[in-house]
């Protein structure tokens, strides 16, 4: 092929993963209701399909100088509060309200403003007559400039982010009224017994009203304030999930000759771990298990930028070393309290028949041989641990009836309490090791119902503490 045919093709396999980038982010945001979580939603998402060091997204409303609400990652709240602190002086000019990119307008007041605090671009949000706002990107991890593709993507998202949150913006106004006038009658006429309800909600008793009732009321307002906070919590919880379940890959890729089988199980709602498949070509893929620290919302969300992040690194043909190395910058400098992940990565050819792997602080993935195993840890430390880290790579062959695992310690934790010092009632490493032997000659997918049949029948029916993942691959 020529070089004109080469510069042809890689700019159609960058539009199509332009084009799923913005349908993947278009089919989340559709299903948030409220500011907050389109603008961290919104923000993770650019900052994970570009590769960035730090972002920022903002709506203001009115004349205000501060905004309404924010989002921030790659910095702490305080250093994202100088920006705006700096912002103030620059929201009555015109060039506040337009698009500024560092690398083309380096003389520009905005441009100035973007290099201080280390920001590459500013994109501005036009969301109604009232309400307006801008995104702040940092520099890439790559250290690349931004592309006219990516200006001309980056110009897609903003636009939709601005349709997103004006339909949001609506329907809470829209809803903030009936809320006022139904909260304290629904609630009395739940809670309350029956000869309270007639007398608190009877209009002709002004005196009760305006004098005994203050008591009851004030009772029931604190009452309100925790059943909204606890719906509030099912919500969010519910929108992670059903985000969750669309960035997991609905069902294992096709390789020739070898069997793939993957499973998911959060321990609350939300989930810490995830998997993923990345086609890198017809007898290629990249397959990744994390593990973040942590339990519930936030290990979660850490989780679905990690997934983003990793999907850019490998589409951008990193070599496995430098992909986890710029990963784990990527996750110090994305979060605000100490947090990282284990992590395995590695790149399965089935021309080949070879596995090139790194392992990240992970547990140890294994081959299965004839009844032998082969234990998989050449790589590097957790990711996110430090700013800057190195890590190795190993290549396994792999032959006829071998079976691969991969899983969380979710695994081999099963049967452990944290409330508890029942370390001895773990799952554990042997036994899942013994089981993988024992079952060996099974397809991948039998493989997997073994070993989760098995870690249930441990756990008896318990309650579960951490997340269970498992990927399972089998050699024909």
């Amino acid at each position: 092929m020529n070089q004109e045919g080469e510069l042809t093709e890689d700019a159609l396999a960058r539009r199509n993963f332009y084009l799923k980038t913005l349908y993947e982010l278009n089919q989340e945001l559709n299903t948030l209701r409220n500011v907050s979580n389109v603008l961290e939603s919104s923000l993770l998402n650019i900052i994970g399909v570009f590769g960035l060091r730090s972002g920022l997204i903002a709506i203001y409303r009115g004349d205000e100088i501060q905004p309404r609400e924010f989002a921030c990652r790659g910095m702490q709240k305080r250093t994202a509060r100088k920006w705006f602190q700096q912002l103030e002086a620059h929201l009555e000019a015109p060039y506040s309200r337009e698009v500024c990119v560092l690398q083309d307008a380096a003389d520009s007041p905005m441009a100035k403003l973007l290099k201080d605090h280390r920001f590459s671009a500013w994109l501005p949000l036009q969301v109604d007559e009232e309400t307006w706002g801008g995104i702040a990107l940092g520099v890439k991890l790559s250290e690349m400039e931004f592309s006219d593709d990516d200006l001309e993507l980056l110009s897609t998202i903003a636009i939709n982010v601005q349709n997103v949150l004006s339909n949001v913006i609506l329907i809470e106004a829209l809803h903030q009224s009936v809320i006022k006038e139904t909260r304290i009658r629904s609630v009395f006429q739940r809670y309350a017994p029956e000869t309270v309800i007639s007398e608190v909600l009877d209009p002709s008793n002004e005196e009760l009203l305006l004098g005994e009732s203050r008591s009851v009321r004030r009772m029931f307002d604190q009452m309100i304030a925790g059943l909204e906070e606890q719906h509030r919590m099912e919500q969010e919880l519910g929108l992670a999930y059903d985000v969750q379940q669309y960035l997991l890959p609905g069902k294992p890729p096709q390789l020739a000759g070898i069997e793939i089988a993957a499973s998911s199980i959060p321990a609350r709602g939300v989930c810490g771990d995830f998997y993923d498949f990345i086609p890198l070509g017809p007898h290629e893929m990249g397959i990744s298990l994390a593990d973040i620290s942590g339990k519930g919302m936030s290990a979660a969300m850490i989780a679905t930028m990690l997934q983003s992040a990793t999907r850019m690194c490998v589409g951008s043909y990193y070599p496995i070393p430098a992909t986890l190395a710029i990963l784990n910058s990527f996750v110090f400098q994305h979060t605000d309290t100490p947090r990282y992940a284990t992590m395995f990565y590695g790149q399965l050819n089935a021309q080949k028949r070879t596995l090139t792997y790194s392992n990240a602080g992970h547990p140890p993935a294994f081959l299965c041989r004839d009844g032998k195993l082969q234990m998989l840890e050449t790589g590097g430390t957790m990711v996110g641990l430090f700013e800057h880290w190195s890590y190795d790579q190993d290549i396994v062959e792999l032959q006829s009836g071998d079976a691969l695992v991969i899983y969380s310690d979710g695994v081999t934790d099963a049967g452990i309490s944290p409330e508890f010092d029942n370390s001895d009632d773990a799952f554990g490493q042997e036994r899942l090791e013994s089981t993988v032997v024992a079952n060996t000659a099974l397809s991948a997918a039998a493989l997997l119902d073994a070993i989760s049949s098995e870690v249930t029948q441990h756990t008896a029916g318990g309650k579960q503490f951490d997340d269970i993942t498992l990927i399972v691959m089998k050699l024909e």
